[in-house]
């Protein structure tokens, strides 16, 4: 990346220059990250409000009042039992680089095609984009030395799903991030995947209600979706990246007080339109 900051002397200076680096690039992913949601979540609203009132309302009818629920009730069934099947044929012994393209384009086909079938599409794309995206960040888990096989990779690949989700504020990512993770770290599976289904939830119903938008359905569930794949593949590097330099440095908290001035210098340089300045 070339805009990354520069690396402040006394925040990272318990952690090695590579570590930082990374530590830097997975700050700006972050920052990157968030604007990538609210990207979306802007594109759902003026797409429906440029279809008029009457084309949203097709689309909350077609949801029905408990819209919003169901779609958190299918989410959290589906994330229950999914990790075993998203994960099923991946070599937990594998360098392999993540096929982060394969899983765009499988998910942008599948919202294409439940975005022309409207309501009846959403039985397939919601298991299947749910699925595509927890087999992603299964892959960067392994990636970053993560055994994919163990039940505490499975909760971090759930945790991708609650940190820095579309209610968190633009001042407060790096906050958000660290006290979500310590509220997760305290919970037991069943719990977490409450949490995860809720939070995916709310996000999945942003692309949802546009995806069931007459005449642009296909369009939006491939765009969405593509841009749903992405935003979570990058919270996976910044999550995965962060507990692969705590493994390696035996230092958390060095690894936060590092990353949390490289997020801060690098949301005001993105403010002032120009690259990070460090100490």
């Amino acid at each position: 990346m070339d805009d990354l900051p520069q690396i402040p002397s006394n925040a990272c200076a318990g952690l090695s220059e590579a570590d930082a680096k990374r530590l830097a690039e997975a700050a700006t992913s972050l920052v990157a990250a968030r604007g990538i949601m609210m990207r979306m979540i802007e594109f759902v609203g003026s797409t429906i409000n440029q279809m008029g009132g009457r084309a949203a309302g097709l689309a909350m009818k077609a949801l029905g009042e408990r819209g919003e629920a169901k779609i958190e009730e299918i989410v959290h069934d589906i994330l229950w039992r999914a990790y075993g099947a998203a994960t099923a044929g991946l070599d937990p012994a594998s360098e392999r680089e993540p096929w982060d393209w394969l899983h765009k384009t499988i998910v942008s086909a599948s919202g294409a095609a439940s975005g022309f079938l409207g309501l009846p599409g959403l039985g397939f794309d919601l298991p299947i984009t749910t699925g595509m995206i927890i087999r992603s960040l299964a892959e960067i888990a392994r990636a970053h030395g993560e055994d994919i096989a163990s039940d505490e990779c499975r909760r971090a690949c759930l945790e991708v799903l609650v940190i820095g989700g579309p209610e968190t504020e633009d001042d407060e990512i790096e906050i958000g991030y660290w006290s979500t993770r310590a509220a997760l770290g305290q919970l037991g599976l069943q719990n977490l995947v409450n949490q995860a289904a809720k939070r995916f939830g709310v996000a999945l119903s942003h692309k949802v209600s546009a995806q069931l938008v007459p005449a642009i359905g296909a369009l939006a569930g491939g765009s969405l979706n593509y841009i749903f794949m992405d935003y979570y593949q990058q919270m996976a590097r910044v999550h995965f990246t962060i507990r692969e330099i705590e493994r390696r440095s035996g230092d958390p908290e060095a690894v936060r007080a590092c990353f949390d001035r490289l997020v801060r210098e690098t949301r005001a340089a993105r403010r002032l339109g120009k690259p990070a300045k460090g100490e």
